[in-house]
């Protein structure tokens, strides 16, 4: 279920919680979820974490992608939180 002890999922019922440690993300190559490499100085910072963060959710609990069709990305205690959810209207942990 964890990526490494800085990175984890975390499922739910309509969807699933992605914390990644910033240092990761500084050398983490972008792929979209249909393998084509994105240039980095085309997306916003906000853009490549969820990209990411589903990444990780398609690779390690390919189960829970389907429910990744809404996002919200939080920074807490030094780690960037990426809340998927089904529906915005379930997008709360």
């Amino acid at each position: 279920m964890s990526m490494n002890k800085n990175n984890f999922i975390r499922p739910g019922k309509h969807g699933s919680q992605v914390t990644l440690d910033p240092g990761f993300l500084l050398s983490h190559k972008l792929y979209m979820p249909d393998g084509e490499t994105i240039v980095k100085s085309n997306m916003t910072l906000g853009q490549a974490i969820e990209a990411i963060a589903f990444a990780h959710v398609k690779l390690q609990m390919p189960h829970l992608a389907d429910k990744c069709n809404a996002a919200k990305i939080e920074f807490a205690d030094g780690k960037f939180v990426v809340c998927f959810a089904d529906s915005i209207d379930n997008l709360s942990f």
